[in-house]
């Protein structure tokens, strides 16, 4: 017995794999009725005994046999994948207004609401909606204070991965928008859009209790608070309160020595741009133009003759007489130019 299976491994060794695992299909004559016998099942027969001998024996035919099995499998696979994706196209959910293509029912509904306004994400903290929840997730960072986009080259972080776009611009100098009236340049977009309002005059946000209208939602809602009268921005030193936070920042310069504003004639500082501004009308040109008769001085005509007008109201029921002559002058620069023409004449 030990011999016959010693002659059946040494024919076995001495076939190579393709031998080994082909077998003819047997004609429908021939099929056995023998439950176990798969002689005619497709042309692959089992023999576990031949591949545990195979396998304790003969390297290349284990490899070989695994190479069969992964390459069925994988075959079967493929076939699988392209026949679905054969069968199974991808289709595209296509927005009725604006024709743009979304990859799903759901992001083709949340595109939606850009047109329609409708804003169904609102904040718990400070009720400001929003159309798309992502957009209401950034928001609730600044409630957070969580900032998860830093800078690489400064450290700087921002609550938005936007905001951290716009200010690495500041790193390159880059300016790429670009306003088509003036040709002045930003780095931020949005910047850009409120730039060209200027130009366009255009006022879309407008206050519904006066109805004042603005070119900045930011500017409508520091107007808002005049009619409620709320000042939320408070001074944690004094607790003078202000309804714009620049005013605030300005106000704290009073109560530290830091003078940020600067004469650029004589280089006196002053914590107020407001003292500043006042200061540097000291420099302005002389008071070239002189009143006659009291020898107050002004910067220009127009200031003189509103000076003169003064003058002319406080005497304009009184007449001057000129000594010389007896001629009558209203007003008294009048007379002096008189006199002095009598004087010149006399020399």
């Amino acid at each position: 017995m030990a011999s016959e299976i010693h002659k059946e491994h040494s024919a076995l060794e001495s076939q190579s794999p393709d031998e080994l695992f082909h077998f003819t299909k047997l004609d429908e004559s021939e099929h056995s009725t023998d439950p176990n016998d798969f002689s005619g099942s497709g042309g692959t027969l089992p023999l576990p005994n031949v591949t545990a001998v195979s396998m304790a024996n003969n390297n290349q035919t284990d490899g070989a046999l695994l190479q069969i099995e992964a390459s069925e499998d994988e075959g079967r696979r493929r076939k699988g994948k392209n026949s679905r994706g054969h069968r199974q196209k991808k289709k595209g959910f296509t927005c009725a207004v604006c024709g743009k293509s979304l990859s799903s029912k759901q992001m083709l509904q949340y595109h939606e609401l850009t047109h329609t306004g409708e804003k169904r994400f609102a904040c718990k903290i400070c009720g400001k909606a929003f159309a798309q929840r992502g957009t209401l997730r950034q928001h609730e960072l600044i409630h957070s204070g969580e900032k998860p986009f830093p800078c690489r080259i400064c450290g700087k972080s921002f609550a938005r991965s936007s905001d951290l776009s716009t200010h690495k611009l500041t790193h390159t100098g880059e300016k790429p928008f670009t306003c088509r009236i003036c040709d002045e340049v930003f780095a931020d977009r949005s910047v850009l859009v409120r730039h060209e309002m200027i130009h366009s005059g255009e006022k879309l946000f407008a206050c519904k209790i006066c109805g004042k209208s603005f070119a900045r939602n930011s500017s409508l809602a520091r107007h808002s608070l005049i009619h409620t009268g709320e000042k939320p921005f408070a001074c944690r030193i004094c607790g003078k309160s202000y309804v714009d936070r620049s005013a605030l920042a300005t106000h704290k310069l009073i109560h530290s020595n830091e003078k940020p504003f600067r004469c650029s004639v004589c280089g006196k500082a002053f914590n107020q741009q407001g003292t500043l501004q006042n200061h540097e009308f000291t420099h302005k040109e002389e008071k070239r133009f002189h009143h006659s008769i009291c020898g107050e001085g002004f910067r220009n005509k127009v200031g003189l003759e509103g000076h003169k007008k003064k003058h002319s109201d406080d005497t304009e029921d009184e007449q001057s007489v000129c000594a010389l002559c007896g001629e009558p002058f209203r007003l008294v620069e009048d007379l002096q130019k008189h006199l002095n023409g009598h004087i010149r004449g006399s020399s």
